[in-house]
């Protein structure tokens, strides 16, 4: 006969703590900026009058070069947001597949983004016309990764604390 396992004989994972609490604290407020900043380009993408310009067949292709622009900085914010979500459930239920999921969204970023710089300075050297390109998601994800992937590779409370039960 087997007995009736406790509470104390179960084995626990570590609580969510220290530097792992800061970090996953700093991936949400990540994302809600993202996402608070996605307010006025998502709006600006909406408007049917805006749209009618940009995709009018006379228009300078600096209209379209900023929409592409703008766009591009609308999907991977979702993308950010949509991955943040994820990763919090995978947080809440402890899943070992967290450490590999972060690390492989935070490289996802950090792809994407220098991807969408790259891909808007060609575009703004193609069309002849100089276009400020904002950099600061650019920096936002190369800070991100060079903190957040050794970190998740390394760090022996995720390793304890994210496993199989």
């Amino acid at each position: 006969m087997t007995e009736p396992t406790t509470r104390s004989t179960q084995r626990q994972s570590p609580r969510i703590g220290g530097c792992l609490l800061i970090a996953l604290i700093c991936l949400v407020a990540w994302a809600l900026a993202t996402a608070i900043a996605m307010r006025d380009p998502l709006e600006m993408m909406l408007e049917w009058e805006l749209l009618a310009v940009f995709a009018r067949a006379g228009t300078h292709g600096w209209y379209r070069t900023v929409i592409v622009m703008v766009g591009a900085n609308v999907m991977i914010g979702a993308f950010i947001v949509a991955g943040t979500g994820w990763l919090t459930l995978l947080a809440a239920r402890r899943s070992a597949r967290f450490n590999v999921h972060v690390q492989a969204w935070l490289g996802a970023i950090l792809a994407m983004r220098t991807g969408a710089y790259l891909a808007s300075d060609y575009m703004t050297h193609a069309i002849g016309i100089d276009i400020a390109i904002p950099f600061d998601g650019l920096m936002q994800a190369i800070v991100a990764a060079a903190l957040g992937i050794p970190y998740f590779r390394v760090s022996r409370r995720v390793r304890r604390t994210f496993v199989n039960r």
